[in-house]
C-alpha cells in the first residue's frame, strides 16, 4: 500500500521586554524570558541536537518524524520556536525505533523498541539535516501571510511544528500547525523544506480550545 503523507492525530503530551524601571520583580520576570528564549530551538537545530544522541546509538539512525511537545503552561512557538520536542529515529530497513525528546532546549528521555516500525527504504527517511534548507521561523511566517492561522491557547498552545517525509517525492517536509479563528479546527501546512514551497494544507476538527 502507498503510503501517503503522513499527518497524525497528534496528541500534545505529549522576546526581550524593556521597561525604565527595574524592580526584583520585574529583574525576575527579564530573566526568565531570556532563559526561556535561550532553551527555545527551531526544528532544525531540535533535530540537530537528537540526531547528535541517536548516533551514538547507531551511526545509521535517520529522522522519521518530529514534532514539538505541548509542555509549556502559557502559548509559545510565537518565534517559529519551541523548548520542548519529540524527534523519532529509524534506521533504513530495519524495525528498530528510537526516541530523543528535548526538553527545556537539551537531550532529555531516550527510548528504544527494536520491534516498533516495518523494515522501509531510505525515502522514508531525513538523512542529513541540512536537507532543512527552509526552518520554522520564516516558514511560519510564510504560513501566516498564506492563510489566517491562529495560535492555541490551551490546548496545542501556540504555534507548533513538526517533519516528516513525502517518501514517493522522496521530499522533506516541514510542517506549521495553528488553528482557525474559530479554534475548532487545527491547521497543518506542509512544505517542501529544501525549497519552501507550500505543498499541503489540511484541516482537523479538535475539541475546542
Amino acid at each position: 500500500m502507498e503510503r501517503l503523507i503522513i499527518m497524525p492525530i497528534i496528541v500534545f503530551t505529549l522576546f526581550t521586554l524593556t521597561v525604565p524601571v527595574y524592580g526584583k520583580a520585574t529583574i525576575k520576570n527579564i530573566q526568565s524570558e531570556i532563559s526561556n528564549s535561550e532553551k527555545s530551538l527551531t526544528l532544525r537545530e531540535a533535530i540537530k541536537i537528537a540526531q547528535e544522541e541517536a548516533i551514538m546509538w547507531n551511526k545509521e539512525a535517520r529522522v522519521y518524524f518530529a514534532i514539538s511537545v505541548d509542555r509549556d503552561k502559557t502559548p509559545t512557538g510565537m518565534d517559529g520556536r519551541r523548548k520542548h520536542w519529540n524527534i523519532q529515529f529509524g534506521i533504513p530497513g530495519k524495525t528498530d525505533w528510537y526516541l530523543v525528546t528535548i526538553r527545556d532546549g537539551e537531550v532529555g528521555e531516550k527510548l528504544h523498541l527494536p520491534e516498533e516500525l516495518k523494515p522501509m527504504p531510505e525515502s522514508y527517511f531525513l538523512s542529513y539535516v541540512e536537507e532543512i534548507q527552509y526552518d520554522t521561523p520564516e516558514l511560519l511566517m510564510k504560513a501566516q501571510n498564506l492563510v489566517q492561522l491562529y495560535p492555541g491557547d490551551t490546548f496545542a498552545k501556540g504555534y507548533n511544528f513538526g517533519f516528516t517525509k513525502d517518501p514517493q517525492k522522496n521530499m522533506p517536509l516541514v510542517m506549521v500547525i495553528g488553528w482557525d479563528w474559530s479554534k475548532q479546527n487545527m491547521i497543518y501546512l506542509l512544505f517542501n523544506a529544501k525549497t519552501g514551497g507550500l505543498e499541503q494544507i489540511n484541516q482537523r476538527e479538535q475539541y475546542r480550545n
